[in-house]
């Protein structure tokens, strides 16, 4: 049997605690308030929208960018509440640190929507562009204003070029496995 290092113990001891500490905090001052409908709405809101906007002739590449886009703001959201650069007093589920329908349904959702109308590189861009900028400086602001993103280390314009790069980034990935997926099936 491994030994467990004290420090190890007290790190466990401690995130017990802060577990108990933010389930109390869901449990008498989130759930059912405003903000978590709220939350609920932006979870499955864009979900409806997509689907019926959605190409379902492309569905395969689309759904891969948005899973590519989940599974990195999923891991920066993350990484971003560890170093204690933002907080969430209001979420949709109290286990998760995360902002889950910013992660799970708002982004993914923008960023297909923009990658299936948006063909060309050049609107692409722009049109990522413009979406970058209205969640940088709109979208983020507003969710603090509302008390449901609260900024703590960070400020809203280190967002624009991220919310680029995952967009430039995740629609090359995209293209480079379609086009060997393609190379291969002629084979």
């Amino acid at each position: 049997m491994v030994s467990i290092p004290e420090s190890a113990i007290k790190i466990v001891q401690t995130h017990s605690v802060f577990t108990d500490m933010r389930m109390q905090q869901y449990l008498q001052n989130v759930i059912f308030t405003w903000q978590w409908w709220l939350l609920v709405f932006l979870m499955i809101g864009p979900w409806i929208l997509w689907w019926y906007l959605v190409d379902k002739k492309r569905l395969t590449p689309i759904c891969l960018l948005g899973m590519f886009v989940l599974a990195t703001c999923v891991w920066m959201d993350d990484l971003g509440t560890d170093l204690i650069l933002w907080y969430y007093p209001y979420k949709l589920l109290p286990i998760y640190p995360q902002l889950v329908p910013i992660n799970y349904s708002v982004l993914p959702v923008a960023y297909m929507l923009i990658y299936q109308f948006f063909a060309a590189w050049r609107s692409y861009i722009t049109a990522m562009l413009i979406m970058a900028t209205l969640f940088s400086f709109v979208a983020e602001p507003a969710l603090n204003y509302l008390g449901i993103y609260i900024v703590l280390k960070w400020q809203y314009y280190y967002s624009l070029p991220i919310y680029m790069l995952i967009a430039i980034s995740h629609r090359w990935l995209l293209e480079k496995i379609l086009a060997i997926s393609r190379q291969h099936m002629k084979m």
